[in-house]
C-alpha cells in the first residue's frame, strides 16, 4: 500500500479527529479521501449546469397551475377510507405525544 506524506499539523488534526471518533487514523483517512474524491463533479456536468442556468426562462413551458397538488396525489392513489382513517389515528397519536409531553 503506498504511504502519503503530510504536515505535522495536519497529522495532528487527523489523529484528534480519529480519537474523538474512535477509529485509526488510517480509517479515517481513507474514509475522508474516498468521501472527497466520490464528490468529485465531472467538468462536463458542471459545464452543462451552468448552461442551463444561464437560459432565460421560456415562456412556453410555463403553464398555470391547474388544481390542486393534494387532489392529484389524492386521486392518483385512489381513494380508499381505511388508509385515510389509518393515516389519521396515527398522525393524532403524534400530536398527542409532541403536545402533551
Amino acid at each position: 500500500m503506498p504511504t502519503i506524506t503530510v504536515p505535522e499539523a495536519l497529522a495532528l488534526r487527523l489523529q484528534q479527529h480519529a480519537l474523538a471518533h474512535h477509529q485509526s487514523m488510517e480509517t479515517l483517512a481513507i474514509s475522508l479521501l474516498t468521501s472527497a474524491l466520490d464528490t468529485v463533479t465531472d467538468p462536463q456536468v458542471l459545464a452543462v449546469v451552468q448552461r442551463i442556468q444561464s437560459m432565460p426562462p421560456n415562456p412556453t413551458q410555463i403553464r398555470p397551475a391547474q388544481g390542486s397538488l393534494a387532489a392529484a396525489l389524492h386521486d392518483a392513489q385512489g381513494s380508499d377510507p381505511a388508509i385515510g382513517q389509518a393515516w389519521d389515528a396515527a398522525w393524532q397519536e403524534v400530536e398527542t405525544t409532541i403536545y402533551y409531553r
